[in-house]
């Protein structure tokens, strides 16, 4: 690019003063600046004396006045932009729009790893080679409904921009991606069209309430976790299958698109409450590049597919298809770069089949496609050999045996068209052959045209679904595309540009911009090079040479600027494009441009076998190429012409420009920044070079030829207000700009005034911005002269008074001196006779004490020797009494041995005589009857312990042949299960280990039962024994009876018979009362007697012995099926004596038995049930929270508690499925009245009434389980573990309380969430409550248009207003605290990750003031937190306030970074490099240096892989229920304004 406009007159020079910095061209580096030291305008000639520091040297500009007005003073150097410019985000913006200007603010930017800037329309993308995070769904969503320019540039806002225009304007948009291979075009497409697919469901992540989805993958084709339909997944699928067909490796990229790409998706139409999805795509592709299939570069690769397929197909269909590896095939190993570093060509091969599989394309379909391919490869390894001039095939040639059976075609037919030709005459054909090199052309036409119709079939089938030895004809026509396309975004510039001067009504003139439509008129009109080429082509005698002759003599002429003849040759001309100048070598042109297979050979494809092949090759082209084939004529027999490769992408691309010219083209230029692919790596000269070649130093010409710089009358009024007198102040601020820009602007011409914005000539902005630092600087240095003047004097006036007090100080000093001196000799005399009179006295106290030592041991000596005399006398005496003791003791035992000898004789000798008399009375009658009682009783106890032990004997009898069933059972279950096993590893290898844990559980069974069933049998064979041994004591108890009865008839006879007679009557009762023992029925009696009546449905007791316990504490029932029945029998047994006892009770009230029935019906009754629901619930007029008139607990709890009252009516009625049903119901009522969140007060309302429910079920449960417990142990039975039937039931409805109440919580969060999230930005963020500190919004691309938010605005006092109600709708429903925490701290936390996050994503924004305006917010949030005592809640904005301080520390310095990182320690590195790179220069502060910015990128670097730039706002906190309370009674409040009779009359039943 050579001149800008900037400055028109002799005033240019007056702004290069000393010190102005400048741009100079360097080799290296593009561009370097350096400052001016001196400046001599003498005579009309110019000197500037410029310091470049990187050079060493001073450069000298000379130039003369009258060459300067030639120019319009554009030679002089490019001046650089101030530093409240640099690195800015817009390019449009500069006020100083040149190249080296573009070029440093572009290096800046990426130097900060930010790789988007915009031009204007123009979004500039620089490749990083390397990963970032900026592609996630949070990105996403901060993009999504956001306008452009309101954040930073990025691919999503353009994506964002193109996608609302559609919906708003209803109008077709396009994106245009551009650049060079290795730019990151197909990386940038992928993006948007991921965006495209998810854009409509961002707003919706945050769904379901019991969700805990963060962020999926981008693009994740599935309904789950992205939330794409099928249709956007085939779309998204299309990317790896067409860079599998049409991406190679290049020296530049490796995934370079070799052909054009045009997508075109289509939305559904947007309807009311519906979403916009994508219903269809279409792609188009141009100029796929043929000959890479033939010839490959060194360092170069053919088509991903044929790699992949080397890779990746399995052995068998290898085989099959006679693949190996790629070294073996020509047409792959040119290159000798088969293998990519970090690329699996083996899984990129699964991922194409299932891409395949996605769009539609069946497997079968899929394997021919690769046969066809492998077909390619072959035909390649065809050897052509050279026989004179004819070129020969060998028939046995395995390459060309496998091609011909792969492709189903007659080999000999195949061969004989490769090495021949047929040319056709008025009056024969004429059958000639070709030579080697005509047969390896014609050999890879034939796999190129196969390869190009696969492609157009694979892009045909996908829509439908979807409802360098470069070649140079290749490369002349793709650059004859960027011509169509540049002259189109020229255009499209241009007539922005103009529309705004139109728009604001401003005088203007016509601005002249590069119009390239010479060249391509010399291209593509009629005779034009195109033109000529095609009819070259068809010429029999058609040359290369015969064409070149033809250009030259059409275009090598003066008048035509852009055709150029070399000066030595005639194979080459030269085209000057847009971008560059371009030699194209004529050698092979004609047969190129034809680049057709014979009529012959094209036969024989036509008759192949595979019916894939031909259904491919029959492939007609577009329709509108038809257009330039009738165009072209026909040939003399008549018959119609085959299109060139020019004709059909000339039509092609005409089609492109109408389709483009009907949407709303958005521009994305790509750039490579460095040739080793290295992360961030910067060449300037490289990118210099693509940024003239896309087109962005053209966008920047076309407005520097206008007024590039247009403000809104406010935003410049706000800022360059300073360069007038306060005086001059309006309130208009069109008529202070007016003011302003009249009294520092002389030259009308530089500036114009339109309705809403003033524009500004090139440059003129930086000169009214020096004007303003001049301002501020000596507006600086006037403050702080007053300032000085005023310290300095304080400081006089304080040094003047201290020097009087330390005057007075110090004489004061001299006189205390003296005094001191005086009382210091006093003091010494009366220490010196002190010390005097204490060292005579310690001398003598130490004499005193040794002589008292002395005598103390003299003393201790004479004691010592005494007392040791006394301790032997002591022993003396001590030793003898021992021994003296001793000899009386032993005497005096042998004495008491003897008389305990003559007692012991003396006693047995009476006690013989006792017992003579004992056994004498012992016969008498009496003892004979006491005896015959007792041992009476002993045969009842033993005859009773008979009859339970086999009683017990018979039950365990009958659970053993009951687990012997079980275990015969579940041996069968087991042998089956064994032989669905065997069965099952045979079939299914992947369920063995399932089946191996059942077959594991049933031998654990089997074991366990086994175990069981030894234990009983041995239980059964300890009874057998206690038997035994009982019925052994009966006999010796028998026995002994006998011996009785015939002692007693051979007693003696002097008893009466009276007696004898009662004794006879005695023993015949003990008989009988024997006999009904060993029957059982005097247990039966008893206990029929004990339980007042016999149920035979209990069939299971348990085993007790006769004095009450249980003799087998250890036996547990036999199995879990047992257990429950028993529970559940005994359950039912006991409800029916429980009944049967309130029946008898109510035998004599028929009223009370009445009442109960009625009560039944009524709780049994449907009505009951609508009334709850319909009054109860649904049309409730609930209570609104008021602060003048509070509701009651039980005003708002009623409806709790009468559903409760209800429950437990049901409960005490036995209606225990009906209470399931009808709290199910309820519930059912209560979700769907609560899902509408019409108002908050009804969410808070029910939220805390499920709540009191649960405590009232909990109450309820804990009543029934102390009735159960209290019922067996007045019963004496054993507490089973199991729950009742009421238990289970009651856990039933614990258990879908605890579920509605999660789900009413997080639905409603989730409701206050989404009216939050459009307060949070404006309260938080914008909303700016300190006077002293107020910042305007910055410029930006809208700012400079002077579009402005048209949102409603919120304050930070709104937005706690809103908590605060929200907080006492809360209080008013007597919420539970820990609930009402939990909601306020989730949306405190939403506060402070979508301030953090929009913060983080806002450009141009983040400067100190707003830093203290934010800080100031925040503070008011967390002073409201600890009003409200939720002061844990204020963890949430820590981050938010120390990203607040970050803007308000000092940045200017390394130490003022390891300050930040301190400071900030809650953000990570990323965090603050991102803060700091989107800082923005205020008043009084001065811009971030670039090393500043790379300490921190080199601190970031570190951690950015595990660091996450934005907080999880997605991520939805676990509801922590609290602790259901204990009610201490059910309120049967009813309020009058209700009519409820149903349950009035279930309440009153209850008392």
């Amino acid at each position: 690019m050579t001149s800008e406009y900037i400055m028109y007159d002799s005033r240019s020079l007056d702004v290069f003063v000393k010190d102005t910095r400048a741009w100079f061209s360097d080799d290296q580096e593009g561009w370097i600046v350096g400052f001016l030291l001196s400046k001599e305008v003498n005579d009309g000639k110019v000197k500037l004396i410029f310091k470049i520091g990187s050079r060493g040297k001073d450069h000298v500009f000379e130039t003369t006045m009258d060459k300067l007005e030639k120019s319009k003073f554009a030679d002089l150097p490019h001046l650089k932009n101030p530093p409240m410019l640099e690195g800015i985000d817009d390019l449009a913006n500069l006020s100083y729009l040149h190249e080296p200007a573009v070029l440093h603010n572009v290096r800046l930017r990426y130097s900060q790893e930010q790789i988007y800037t915009y031009s204007g329309i123009v979004l500039i993308a620089m490749n990083p080679f390397a990963r970032l995070s900026i592609y996630t769904a949070d990105i996403m969503r901060e993009y999504s409904g956001k306008r452009r320019g309101e954040l930073e540039p990025h691919l999503f806002a353009v994506a964002e921009e193109a996608y609302r225009a559609m919906l708003r304007e209803k109008k077709n948009q396009s994106i245009i991606v551009s650049g060079e291979s290795g730019a990151g075009k197909t990386q940038s497409a992928k993006y948007i069209m991921r965006y495209f697919a998810t854009v409509d469901d961002l707003d919706k992540s945050a769904a379901k309430p019991f969700s805990r989805s963060g962020s999926a993958e981008i693009g994740t084709p599935t309904k789950k976790v992205g939330g794409t339909s099928e249709i956007e997944e085939a779309v998204l699928s299309t990317n790896p299958i067409m860079e599998s067909f049409g991406n190679s490796k290049t020296t530049r990229n490796d995934n370079s698109s070799r052909f054009g790409k045009y997508i075109e998706i289509m939305f559904s139409k947007p309807q009311q409450n519906q979403s916009v999805k994508i219903v269809g795509a279409k792609i188009r592709t141009y100029l796929l590049e043929r000959s890479r299939l033939v010839f490959q570069p060194i360092s170069e690769r053919n088509y991903h597919i044929f790699y992949q397929m080397c890779a990746g197909v399995p052995a068998a269909e290898r085989k099959e298809l006679g693949l190996t590896s790629w070294e073996s095939f020509v047409y792959l190993n040119q290159g000798k770069a088969g293998n990519l570093p970090g690329m699996d060509d083996g899984k990129e091969f699964k991922d194409t089949q299932n891409a395949l599989s996605t769009v539609g394309i069946s497997v079968s379909a899929q394997w021919d496609i690769f046969k066809i391919c492998a077909a390619l490869l072959h035909i390649g390894n065809i050897k052509i050999t050279a026989s004179r001039d004819e070129a020969q095939i060998d028939d046995n040639d395995p390459a060309l045996i496998q091609a011909a059976k792969l492709l189903g075609v007659n080999q000999a037919e195949f061969k004989k068209w490769i090495v021949k030709k047929q040319i056709t005459t008025r009056s024969e054909k004429i059958v000639t052959a070709l030579n080697q090199y005509q047969a390896t052309v014609g050999r890879d036409s034939v796999a190129k045209f196969i390869y190009s119709m696969l492609f157009d079939w694979l892009v045909k089938v996908t829509n439908i679904n979807l409802s360098n030895k470069d070649e140079e004809v290749g490369s002349f026509i793709g650059n004859y595309a960027n011509e169509k396309l540049q002259q189109e975004f020229n255009r499209h510039i241009f007539k922005l540009e103009q529309q705004d001067y139109i728009a604001e009504e401003i005088t203007w003139s016509f601005i002249d911009f590069n119009d390239n439509q010479p060249c391509i008129d010399m291209i593509e009109n009629k005779l034009g090079i195109l033109d000529l080429l095609d009819e070259e082509s068809r010429l029999p005698s058609g040359s290369d040479q015969s064409l070149i002759t033809k250009l030259y003599q059409r275009f090598a002429v003066p008048s035509q600027a852009f055709f150029e003849k070399p000066r030595f040759g005639q194979q080459a001309f030269t085209i000057k494009h847009y971008a560059t100048d371009v030699t194209y070598d004529i050698d092979g042109f004609i047969e190129k441009n034809k680049d057709t297979v014979s009529d012959e050979q094209l036969a024989n494809l036509n008759a192949s076998e595979l019916s894939f092949l031909r259904e491919v090759i029959k492939i007609e082209p577009l329709e509108v190429e038809e257009k330039p084939v009738a165009r072209a004529g026909t040939v003399r027999g008549g018959s119609a012409k085959k299109p060139t490769l020019g004709s059909i992408f000339k039509s092609s691309l005409i089609s492109l420009m109408d389709t483009i010219r009907t949407t709303d083209a958005h521009y994305i230029r790509c750039i490579k920044p460095n040739q080793s692919k290295s992360p961030f790596g910067f060449e300037p000269q490289m990118v210099l070079q693509q940024l003239r070649a896309c087109g962005v130093l053209e966008t920047i010409r076309i407005s520097c030829a206008g007024y590039p710089s247009k403000w809104a009358y406010q935003e410049f009024a706000d800022r360059y207000y300073l360069l007038t007198k306060s005086t001059d102040w309006k309130s208009d601020p069109q008529t202070l700009t007016n003011v302003i820009v009249k009294k520092n602007i002389t030259s009308e011409d530089r500036y114009q005034t339109g309705l809403t914005k003033i524009f500004f000539r090139a440059g003129q902005l930086a000169q009214l911005e020096k004007l303003r630092t001049d301002r501020l600087n000596y507006c600086v240095v006037l403050i702080q002269k007053i300032i000085k003047s005023y310290v300095y004097r304080k400081k006089f006036l304080l040094q003047k008074k201290s020097a009087i007090t330390i005057q007075r100080i110090v004489r004061g000093c001299i006189a205390r001196r003296a005094y001191n001196n005086c009382r210091r000799e006093l003091a010494a005399i009366k220490i010196q006779k002190t010390v005097r009179g204490w060292l005579a006295h310690k001398k003598y106290l130490q004499t005193r004490s040794a002589i008292i030592k002395i005598q103390a041991v003299t003393r201790m000596f004479f004691a010592y020797r005494k007392g040791k005399e006394l301790r032997r006398r002591i022993a003396a005496i001590n030793i003898q009494r021992c021994y003296r003791g001793y000899v009386a003791r032993k005497w005096y035992k042998k004495t008491v041995r003897r008389i305990v000898l003559v007692q012991s004789c003396t006693r047995r000798r009476a006690a013989m005589k006792e017992l003579k008399k004992l056994k004498i009375e012992a016969r008498g009658i009496d003892k004979i009857r006491e005896k015959s009682y007792a041992l009476e009783n002993k045969v009842v106890e033993l005859s009773q312990q008979t009859a339970d032990l086999r009683k017990e004997k018979k039950s365990a009898l009958d659970q053993v042949a009951a687990l012997e069933a079980q275990v015969a059972s579940w041996k069968e279950k087991y042998a089956s299960v064994a032989d669905k096993n065997k069965t099952a590893a045979v079939q299914l290898t992947e369920d063995t280990t399932s089946l191996k844990n059942q077959l594991h559980e049933l031998q654990q069974s089997t074991a366990a039962l086994t175990k069981e069933n030894e234990k009983m049998i041995n239980v059964i064979k300890k009874k057998d024994d206690d038997m035994s041994t009982l019925e052994e004591e009966l006999l010796k108890s028998k026995e002994e009876v006998k011996k009785l009865r015939e002692e007693l008839k051979s007693a003696p006879k002097q008893e009466d018979v009276g007696t004898v007679s009662a004794l006879k009557k005695e023993v015949t009762s003990l008989r009988d009362q024997m006999g009904k023992l060993l029957s059982g029925k005097w247990r039966a009696d008893r206990a029929e007697n004990a339980n007042g009546y016999t149920d035979s449905s209990y069939s299971y007791t348990s085993p007790t012995a006769v004095n009450g316990r249980t003799p087998y504490p250890n036996e547990e029932t036999p199995s879990p099926l047992n257990r429950y029945s028993i529970s559940r029998i005994t359950d039912e047994s006991r409800r029916r004596a429980s009944a049967r006892a309130s029946l008898l009770n109510e035998k004599d009230s028929g009223e009370g038995v009445l009442e109960n029935e009625r009560s039944i019906r009524i709780l049994e009754d449907k009505a009951l049930e609508d009334e709850i629901i319909e009054s109860l619930i649904t049309t409730l007029r609930i209570p609104l929270p008021s602060t003048q008139t509070v509701a009651t607990r039980r005003e708002i709890f009623f409806p709790s508690h009468l559903i409760g009252s209800v429950m437990t009516q049901l409960i005490s009625n036995d209606l225990s499925a009906r209470m399931q049903i009808l709290m199910a119901n309820v519930m059912k009522a209560i979700q769907t009245l609560t899902m509408k969140f019409e108002d908050d007060y009804v969410s808070a309302f029910w939220l805390s009434n499920c709540f009191e429910l649960l405590c009232v079920v909990k109450t309820t449960q804990d009543k029934q389980t102390r009735l159960q417990n209290r019922i067996m142990a007045q019963q004496n039975t054993e507490k089973y573990t199991e729950v009742s039937e009421i238990d289970r039931s009651l856990d039933k409805v614990r258990n879908d309380l605890d579920y509605l109440l999660i789900e009413i919580f997080h639905g409603w969060i989730k409701e206050l969430k989404k009216r939050l999230s459009n307060m949070i930005v404006p309260a938080v963020i914008e909303n700016q409550s300190l006077p002293g500190y107020i910042c305007k919004q910055s410029g930006g691309l809208w700012g400079k248009w002077g579009k402005t938010s048209t949102s409603s605005q919120f304050t930070i006092e709104q937005l706690l207003n809103f908590l605060s109600k929200l907080n006492k709708t809360m209080r008013c429903y007597y919420m539970e605290e820990s609930m009402s925490r939990q909601i306020l701290t989730e949306l405190l936390r939403v506060i402070g990750v979508s301030s953090f996050n929009h913060i983080l994503m806002r450009k141009n924004f983040c400067t100190w003031k707003r830093g203290v305006q934010i800080q100031f917010n925040v503070s008011r949030l967390e002073e409201w937190c600890t009003s409200n005592g939720i002061a844990e809640a204020t963890l949430h904005l820590q981050q938010l306030l120390q990203a607040a301080k970050l803007l308000t520390l000092n940045k200017t310095s390394p130490q003022d970074i390891e300050t930040i990182f301190d400071v900030c320690f809650l953000l990570n590195p990323t965090q603050i490099k991102k803060l700091l790179s989107l800082y923005y220069a205020a008043d009084f502060d001065s811009p971030l240096s670039p090393e500043l910015l790379k300490i921190v990128a080199n601190r970031a670097v570190l951690n950015e892989k595990s660091d996450n730039l934005l907080l999880d706002l997605e991520q939805y906190p676990d509801f922590i229920k609290p602790n259901p309370r204990t009610v201490e009674a059910i309120d049967k409040f009813i309020p009058s304004w209700i009519d409820l009779d149903k349950i009035s009359a279930v309440v009153a039943s209850m008392s």
